[in-house]
């Protein structure tokens, strides 16, 4: 068999929290299905590149995870990586790269679907006329936290710096329903592309104004000023 370039379902750098075990995956695909490994070994560096665990991977559901320990000898930083090692159907040993910090807390989001239910009934899938069947959109809202960090992260932004995490949760709501509308419009009625507009201008003004707390260097308390999620000037490989 020859071999076989596969994708990787990684999305953003792992942030690992210090002082807990975690759980961490490596979704593979091709052809849009996932692709189980037979077996493979992660390892994590730290930022000098020296080995902080490493150890053989479980598959579960089709997805290679590894626990990676509490790690509580290392200090806060940015700049670690974990290489996923996996040996693939092709017959072929691939190796997955990512980036990785270890943080104090790892970002969350505050949406949920109660929180889109309160602003559009008509997604209530319990409601007196629900738009849709689904009865979760918890895939949007996934997908839109997601953009929020990746936008972060390109202004110089580390999420998992935010002290208030919930100065983020207007435009990721907004976002969230106009990446719903959007799909709506694709599959239900193109009637609600204007809907869409609506919300995605709605998220542009909102992230415009968005301010947070941010722990500049990484104590764990909030430096002032409040910052924005605007260009920052410096990089997200700078220490912590």
């Amino acid at each position: 068999m020859a071999e076989v370039v596969y994708s990787t379902g990684i999305e953003l750098p792992y942030a690992i929290e210090r002082g807990r075990t975690n759980l961490i995956r490596c979704p593979v695909y091709r052809s849009g299905a996932l692709v189980a490994p037979g077996s493979g070994v992660a390892t994590v560096y730290d930022r000098a590149g020296s080995v902080a665990s490493t150890g053989a991977v479980t598959v579960v559901g089709s997805v290679a995870q590894y626990t990676v320990p509490s790690l509580a000898a290392y200090a806060y930083d940015d700049g670690w990586r974990v290489e996923w090692a996996l040996s693939m159907p092709d017959g072929v040993t691939h190796t997955f790269p990512a980036s990785a910090a270890l943080v104090r807390t790892a970002p969350r989001p505050e949406v949920t679907d109660v929180s889109l239910f309160r602003r559009v009934s008509s997604l209530d899938p319990n409601g007196a006329a629900p738009i849709t069947s689904l009865e979760t959109y918890q895939d949007y809202i996934d997908e839109s936290w997601v953009e929020i960090q990746r936008r972060l992260f390109q202004a110089g932004r580390r999420p998992w710096l935010i002290v208030d995490a919930t100065a983020l949760r207007e435009p990721h709501l907004l976002l969230t329903l106009a990446l719903i509308f959007e799909d709506l419009a694709t599959r239900l009625n193109p009637a609600y592309s204007e809907q869409a507009d609506r919300y995605r201008a709605h998220f542009s003004d909102a992230w415009a104004r968005v301010s947070f707390e941010y722990d500049t260097d990484g104590d764990g308390i909030a430096d002032g000023p409040k910052k924005s999620g605007r260009s920052a000037g410096f990089w997200f490989a700078g220490r912590s």
